[in-house]
């Protein structure tokens, strides 16, 4: 019987193909639900999808027009319906500059913070879209990104102004709305960011790298520094700490979906990932469906229901909680 170090060991060698693992797999289209689609995620690239009824926001849009195009086609979904995209941060596998330039002219939104634009509003698509009154700013309250969908914005530490982002959305007056949790590139996380994150019915959590491959990998002493640092990326086990941290604030019934983003694709692997994710969970005594996001393909059709258990209001309060 392999010990939890043992299945590390193998996955780290590819012997665990898990693209995903856990108590089920994907929830089918239900009514009234958030629909949440990884087209692509890691260092080359990162976008995903919202579905809302009828509305499509993307948080990111760190993908060329062409392959944008494409991801968004293999989810059943078309890039001139979307309704806006909300911006973590401007590195540019997050803001691709031909994506914001066609947006500009495509009339489609930047939800972003005026952070943001004092580190990257020199560059052309900022500047194409700050001309067409295209940008919308956010602070640290509740901002509408689309019908019914509302987002929560959290600081991280990062190099650069960082967030990540609370979702809650509903059709209609009534029912409990359904939320997800987004948070990618940072080094570290607090207690603030875990009580961001809680309860949420889907969270999506940085698993960057093994910290064994990453020191092993042979990059330069500064990038590996880098990735390492408070400002970089979460290992593997950090994101189960913070996973640990979220569920322990948890009632029953929530995060009953679990998404890796941002796997290194030189010092990570998918099913090492997972099997850090889901002895975190076994640790908690929880159970909920496990999935990697990749660079390579899309990760579609995971539609997010309603927790049990509705969250406590937020400090800020969405409109509902009033």
């Amino acid at each position: 019987m392999r010990t939890p170090e043992g299945n590390r060991s193998a996955a780290r060698s590819g012997g665990i193909p898990a693209a995903w693992s856990g108590e089920s797999g994907r929830i089918r289209r239900p009514s009234m639900a958030i629909g949440f689609s990884v087209l692509a995620s890691g260092s080359k690239g990162n976008a995903t999808l919202i579905r809302l009824g009828g509305a499509s926001v993307l948080i990111d849009a760190g993908l060329g027009p062409r392959t944008l195009d494409a991801r968004l086609q293999r989810v059943g979904a078309d890039r001139r319906h979307l309704g806006g995209v909300m911006l973590t941060h401007t590195h540019g596998d997050h803001a691709h500059d031909l994506t914001l330039r066609w947006m500009a002219r495509h009339g489609v939104p930047l939800h972003c913070h005026p952070a943001h634009l004092d580190e990257a509003g020199h560059r052309p698509g900022f500047r194409e879209l700050a001309r067409v009154g295209l940008i919308r700013t956010f602070d640290d309250r509740p901002f509408l990104v689309g019908p019914g969908l509302w987002a929560e914005p959290f600081e991280l530490k990062h190099s650069g102004p960082t967030f990540g982002f609370r979702l809650q959305g509903r059709l209609g007056r009534s029912g409990r709305p359904s939320s997800i949790g987004y948070l990618t590139d940072t080094g570290c996380w607090d207690s603030r960011v875990a009580d961001a994150l809680a309860d949420v019915d889907l969270l999506g959590l940085e698993f960057n790298h093994d910290e064994q491959m990453e020191r092993n990998s042979g990059r330069s002493p500064a990038l590996i520094w880098r990735n390492l640092g408070d400002r970089g990326h979460l290992s593997n086990d950090q994101g189960a700490a913070l996973l640990s941290a979220v569920l322990s604030r948890s009632g029953p019934g929530a995060v009953r979906q679990v998404v890796l983003l941002h796997l290194s694709e030189d010092c990570n692997r998918p099913g090492l990932a997972v099997q850090t994710a889901t002895e975190a969970l076994k640790a908690s005594g929880r159970r909920a469906s496990v999935f990697a996001a990749t660079q390579a393909a899309p990760l579609s059709d995971l539609w997010v229901k309603p927790a049990r258990r509705p969250r406590a209001p937020s400090p800020a309060g969405f409109p509902w909680e009033s």
